[in-house]
């Protein structure tokens, strides 16, 4: 193959790949465990859809009674919705709350957008409103439906804070274009 050729492949490929998105369709929620020394009363965490055409977005209200900073891990894990039930699989990702908040480029801009944008989060009533995950992410992703598990836990002392689950849907997705 030549060098022109071989170039011209490459550009498709980047034209094609940089137009992809993974979009990440919530369907449903459920706060498995919440720990009553650090949250105040029930948390809220439910999946809506604002128009008949919208997007799902994600809704999360909590109180806090406690400073939480980077002594706060949050567990990200993945399961693979396989043979009618849901097995771990091998996507993962470990962050510091502080951390994920102000510098991850994915999940910490989605939470920036939806209202809590300061870490260290101190004691009071919060409310995540339309947390939406259409992020422009390398568009290969191994399963189609699957579970997000988040763990929030204390390094120390070793506590876990709460833990919850959202049911999804994974989807490449080519960005809507805008008619001028």
């Amino acid at each position: 193959m030549s060098n022109t050729a071989s170039v011209c492949v490459f550009l498709l490929w980047m034209i094609v790949h940089d137009n992809h998105c993974l979009r990440i369709i919530p369907e449903r929620t459920d706060i498995v465990y919440y720990n009553k020394t650090y949250v105040e009363d029930t948390p809220t965490f439910n999946v809506r859809r604002n128009a008949r055409k919208g997007d799902y977005v994600v809704n999360l209200k909590f109180e806090t009674k406690v400073t939480f900073g980077n002594e706060v891990l949050v567990d990200i894990v993945f399961y693979q919705f396989l043979n009618n039930e849901f097995k771990r699989s091998f996507p993962e990702m470990h962050y510091k709350l502080c951390d994920l908040i102000n510098d991850d480029p994915y999940i910490g801009d989605s939470v920036r957008e939806a209202g809590l944008k300061t870490c260290p989060i101190v004691p009071g009533k919060y409310a995540l409103m339309n947390i939406g995950f259409n992020r422009m992410i390398p568009s290969v992703w191994p399963f189609e439906k699957g579970m997000v598990e988040f763990t929030i836990s204390l390094d120390n002392p070793k506590a876990m804070v709460g833990k919850g689950q959202l049911v999804t849907t994974f989807k490449e997705d080519r960005p809507k274009k805008k008619h001028e």
